[in-house]
């Protein structure tokens, strides 16, 4: 049997979204994460050049994430050690942890999957100084091709050197806060993001204008369309890509 063409429209049409998205506590500046939808971040740069700082501010500043998460949970292998280890530990002292334990990952993963997803809190996942020891299948990597499923708002890995995340959570990154790194690193960082921004050379470039000095960050949204380059939390982009 042969129908007219005119009995069918094949214009495709967006998956309608679910009626919820992660249920944050409270609005945030559109400028940061889009952490109702679920956020991946890599921040890395040298050592005193900012990167602890900068996680401070994210989750004990109420100008940036302070009380917009049900639950911030806070690895860190320096927990003890260095002044924002021991603010975070102060501010969220049963849910800090030293050592990087999948066990202790698992049952937080597993708390949030109790709940209904139209029900499920808002969570943060903050993993500081990783160990050299975690292994890339290990579930604090994996997690990044799932982190939404079980409410996580922002799931960031902070760094020193960029090596230290393997391919998944890289291919999974909506934020990138990349502050002052050597040649070598930067080169790296620019070969897995620099086609977003048009090539290497000009993620270089922009990386450059961004950060003329420590405690400068370049803030790049992937999350965006098209991608943007921001000096620190500037509003205006100082690049935006031309797709």
């Amino acid at each position: 049997m042969v129908h007219s063409d005119e009995n069918f429209d094949l214009t495709i049409l967006p998956v309608k979204k679910d009626h919820y998205g992660i249920n944050t506590r409270r609005p945030i500046h559109p400028i940061l994460p889009n952490i109702h939808e679920g956020s991946l971040c890599i921040a890395c740069s040298a050592p005193r050049t900012g990167k602890s700082s900068l996680v401070a501010n994210l989750f004990l500043n109420s100008n940036f994430m302070k009380d917009a998460f049900s639950e911030v949970y806070y690895f860190s292998s320096t927990l003890h050690q260095d002044t924002t280890g021991r603010k975070m530990l102060e501010a969220y002292p049963a849910t800090s942890y030293e050592d990087f334990d999948e066990n202790k990952l698992m049952k937080i993963l597993d708390s949030q999957k109790r709940y209904e997803d139209d029900e499920r809190p808002s969570i943060a996942i903050v993993l500081d100084d990783l160990p050299s020891t975690l292994k890339p299948k290990s579930l604090f990597f994996t997690l990044a091709s799932s982190y939404r499923h079980y409410g996580i708002g922002m799931l960031l890995y902070s760094i020193q050197r960029f090596s230290m995340i393997p391919p998944l959570p890289r291919q999974n990154a909506t934020n990138l806060f990349i502050g002052m790194n050597n040649a070598f690193q930067m080169k790296q960082i620019a070969k897995e993001f620099g086609e977003n921004y048009g090539s290497e050379q000009n993620f270089l470039k922009y990386h450059r204008l961004a950060v003329p000095q420590r405690f400068n960050f370049m803030y790049a949204r992937l999350d965006q369309y098209p991608p943007t380059i921001h000096k620190n939390f500037e509003t205006k982009p100082i690049f935006e890509a031309d797709m």
